[in-house]
């Protein structure tokens, strides 16, 4: 099954990275010249993605603002002379369907995702978050390393990563077991776990496809971890309804929504064009 959409939440205030987002989105500031947003975007529409479906809160309209033709800039370039500059930014305004719907409460991811309900329909969807930015090793899209996932065994699958041990309270974990190469069948998946709570250093890493089901349990789901609508309670209950499985990724994370993430993320990501071939 073809996934058409994605959604890439993108409401929160970046406390992280503050003072800078006080006035700037997270998701705009620049990896190798170009905004993170940029490149999550540019993974999921190389998985084949039509419509990306961005999860905002007021204040940050910047960053779909990004996407959308500037006409008085385009006529300024044309004016110029300056016809590369011009058809690099045509090129990012097509880059995909661009819909925004908000969150108007920070409430936790699974709410994030939830807010999307409508926008999305009754079809399989994406996710993508937008403060990370996922490099694999072959340089193809790990979105969709995931959808062939999906199609595959016709279930919601989770891109995973291990972490050390030390870390292991910061991510949802993902317990299971491997039954393809780099392909796991999913047990339990817990948020933000003690480290003496699981045996696994399995990771989420920001990166999902989930059939629409995910959506009515979301709506079921009560405070977690942070008093917050975890994702991973709702895909918990997803798991026992559906099952979920992991895709180990081969390759790397950057969290942009961390300094030292940023930083790294810059010193790290030589080649902006990997895997860069929109067909």
């Amino acid at each position: 099954m073809r996934i058409r959409k994605a959604v890439i939440p993108a409401a929160g205030f970046g406390t992280r990275m503050l003072p800078i987002t006080s006035a700037v989105a997270k998701e705009l500031l620049p990896v190798n010249g170009r905004p993170v947003i940029e490149h999550v975007v540019k993974e999921a529409v190389q998985a084949g993605i039509k419509e990306v479906i961005l999860v905002l809160s007021e204040g940050k309209e910047a960053v779909a603002d990004y996407f959308r033709p500037n006409k008085r800039l385009a006529d300024q370039l044309l004016k110029n002379g300056r016809h590369a500059e011009l058809e690099e930014l045509e090129r990012i305004w097509d880059l995909a369907k661009i819909t925004v719907v908000y969150q108007n409460e920070q409430k936790g991811l699974g709410h994030a995702v939830l807010c999307a309900k409508d926008a999305v329909g009754n079809e399989p969807f994406a996710v993508l978050l937008g403060d990370s930015i996922i490099q694999t090793d072959n340089c193809h899209s790990f979105t969709q390393q995931l959808i062939d996932a999906f199609n595959k065994y016709e279930r919601s699958v989770v891109g995973v990563q291990e972490v050390e041990e030390c870390l292991i309270h910061r991510y949802g974990i993902f317990e299971g077991a491997e039954f393809e190469d780099g392909i796991l069948h999913g047990k339990r998946l817990i948020e933000k776990p003690d480290q003496s709570a699981t045996d696994s250093n399995l990771a989420f890493c920001a990166r999902y496809v989930f059939t629409p089901t995910i959506f009515s349990l979301l709506e079921n789901t009560g405070q977690g971890v942070n008093n917050e609508i975890q994702l991973t309670d709702g895909m918990q209950k997803l798991l026992e309804k559906e099952g979920v499985n992991g895709v180990t990724l081969e390759g790397e994370r950057f969290d942009i929504g961390d300094p030292k993430g940023l930083l790294y993320a810059n010193l790290s990501i030589m080649d902006f064009n990997c895997g860069d071939e929109l067909g």
